[in-house]
């Protein structure tokens, strides 16, 4: 069966393919940036450590932020129907950030950030990048509603306005917690994590939404096989978006930092994000059930739509069995359902490029693209999964971790070979959409429209290309690192100052080792605190800091403190070591495991703390065991 070209209004055809060409650009440049996270990971290649986490924030951030984004603007012009001057500025402003966020590792030595959904490279150059697009997105979806909120007839336009809803939450969610008053008496300042904790979590009932939308644009047949799901579509989308209301009450409720602010956040996700696509997706797989009953057979496209389900819905499982986030359980769940929304947009690309009368190759094995992606993706999940239930921790490489046991080789070793073929067959389809556009423009008969089409095309273009030489500079040393950075030239009263800033960080923090000996834990979180203020990116000062919380039996504190000393450096052993007993405290079994067994894999063999944590592992484990028995009918 032919693949239906998706119906593009006129007025807004040049403006749509521009972002949807942005998005495309950012798709490459994460695969390529993904290359070197595989491979970092992968044994027996141990490639790639040295710029792991500069390359794990741009790949995110290009894979998640500007791909996801810059396609959902594309629709949102679509669905308004017209393109405009403030369109285009909003765009321009979008797409001139996204070199500057990919050039910036280059021109600027800054840390990687990594929090969980907007990590940045914490330098001036990013974080105004970062700013610059999301404001031209923001402007996009204001612009796309600005005639009011219309009764669409279409399932995808409708999801389109229910995003936009989404997307304004979240943003009034950021603003809030960027904004907050620092809380009297807390220990110290948030992060940048703790700021975007909110709005990143929002930012994914966007992405479902939507994509529920684009699934009942590849499921139109299927819907026809299933009038009760096809009804119930209207109220699935506002099911999707409404509990991103919700969110704009956690802020005004509890503290920035504090343990309701952020477990709010992630109850609201995890009970509220996933049902409505899991039941449509659900509905999809039954459809299509009755379809095969009555012999009425699946189209190619129909078959990869069913897998972006499948992938969805793995995503969630996994993510229902996560405790903690110190194991790869924690991207396995992600990379199921951002790879669902990722293998479901290629399908949509594919249409896409029809409608705008591209010429695209007709080989077999082309076709099969989106296919071999998506069983990647499937290999890439059940491997980290498995690496996460040995306890194999996150945000770490195959170098760092150097373990050789049987378990370990084989699930690292088979996400490795998933992430491979995903990787391959994504850059593969994205060339070739590239390839497709370029031939088009060349092709083009009016010269003024050749020149403009030609612009967008090298932009393009721009990014992998600047990849490919962040890559080789990365290759080869050229790329400035904090240990490299060259200093201006300081005044020797400068220097002076410099120097007792040194030493006051020095003398805290043997001050707060020596009240934290002593057990005297209060004098202990004064010196650390201090120590955080002169130097916030100090791993050691976060882990001793969880340790002198634990003390007070400040579980929830003690946790957030260990999982920022881990970010900072994912080789701070005791981090944990202290994240474990922290959710011991907590009564959170699971994830003390999870914690614990990432510190054993780490942590040398004579490590005369070994014993006493594989004791608690297992006595941790007994207790689960016990548990669960008599949960069992007949238990006792």
């Amino acid at each position: 069966m032919s693949i239906v070209p998706f119906r593009l209004p006129d007025e807004a055809r040049r403006l749509a393919g521009a972002w949807f060409l942005l998005a495309l650009a950012a798709l490459g440049a994460s695969a390529l940036l993904a290359m070197v996270l595989v491979a970092a990971r992968t044994p027996f290649l141990s490639l790639g450590s040295g710029m792991f986490r500069t390359a794990l924030v741009l790949h995110v951030d290009m894979a998640v932020l500007v791909w996801f984004l810059a396609a959902a603007a594309g629709l949102w012009v679509i669905a308004r129907g017209k393109a405009e001057i403030a369109g285009w500025g909003a765009f321009w402003l979008s797409a001139g950030a996204v070199p500057l966020l990919l050039l910036s590792p280059l021109l600027v030595a800054a840390p990687p950030i990594l929090s969980n959904y907007i990590p940045a490279l914490d330098s001036l150059l990013f974080l105004g990048a970062l700013t610059a697009f999301f404001t031209g997105i923001l402007l996009t979806a204001a612009w796309s509603v600005a005639d009011g909120w219309r009764r669409e007839h279409e399932a995808w336009a409708r999801a389109a306005r229910w995003s936009v809803l989404a997307l304004g939450a979240a943003a009034l969610v950021f603003v809030l917690d960027f904004f907050a008053a620092p809380v009297p008496g807390t220990i110290a300042p948030p992060g940048f994590d703790e700021k975007t904790w909110g709005a990143g979590h929002l930012l994914q009932f966007v992405h479902v939404v939507l994509l529920i939308g684009v699934w009942s644009v590849l499921g139109e047949r299927l819907l026809a096989h299933a009038p009760r799901l096809a009804a119930a579509l209207p109220l699935l989308l506002a099911a999707a978006a409404l509990p991103a209301l919700g969110g704009v009450l956690i802020p005004l409720s509890s503290d920035l930092g504090s343990g309701a602010h952020r477990a709010g956040f992630t109850e609201l996700m995890r009970w509220a994000a996933w049902p409505a696509a899991a039941v449509f997706g659900l509905g999809l797989l039954g459809a299509a059930w009755r379809m095969r009953r009555s012999g009425e057979p699946l189209s190619g496209e129909e078959k990869v739509l069913l897998l972006s389900v499948l992938l969805f819905l793995a995503g969630c499982l996994v993510g229902a069995t996560i405790r903690g986030n110190a194991t790869t359980s924690v991207p396995a769940h992600y990379h199921g359902t951002v790879g669902a929304i990722t293998l479901a947009y290629l399908l949509l690309a594919r249409r896409l490029a029809l409608a705008f009368g591209l010429s695209l190759p007709t080989a077999p094995w082309t076709q099969r693209l989106p296919l071999v992606y998506g069983i990647g993706i499937g290999v890439l999940v059940a491997g980290l999964a498995w690496s996460g239930l040995l306890g194999v921790p996150r945000k770490a490489t195959h170098v760092e971790l150097a373990q050789t046991d049987g378990g370990y080789l084989a699930a690292m070793g088979l996400a490795g070979i998933g992430g491979f073929f995903a990787l391959a067959a994504v850059s593969l389809f994205v060339a070739l959409l590239l390839a497709a556009v370029w031939r088009a423009h060349a092709a083009a008969a009016d010269s003024d429209e050749r020149r403009g089409a030609r612009g967008l095309a090298l932009l393009a273009m721009l990014a992998p290309v600047t990849i490919g030489g962040l890559l080789l500079g990365a290759a080869a040393g050229w790329l400035p690192s904090g240990a490299q950075k060259t200093l201006p030239e300081v005044s020797p009263e400068h220097t002076h100052v410099i120097e007792k800033r040194r030493e006051e960080i020095a003398l805290r923090f043997q001050q707060g080792v020596a009240m934290l000996h002593a057990k005297q834990y209060d004098y202990a979180i004064a010196a650390f605190h201090r120590v955080l203020e002169l130097a916030p990116d100090m791993p050691e000062a976060h882990a001793n800091l969880g340790f002198a919380l634990l003390g007070k039996r400040e579980y929830a504190a003690a946790a957030d403190f260990f999982d920022e000393a881990s970010n900072l450096r994912s080789g701070q052993l005791n981090a944990y070591y202290g994240m474990a007993i922290a959710q011991e405290g907590l009564g959170n079994l699971r994830a003390a495991i999870e914690a614990m067994q990432a510190w054993l894999h780490r942590a040398p063999a004579d490590d005369p703390y070994r014993r006493k944590a594989e004791a608690a592992t297992w006595e941790w484990q007994e207790t689960l065991r016990k548990q669960r028995e008599a949960m069992q009918p007949g238990g006792k």
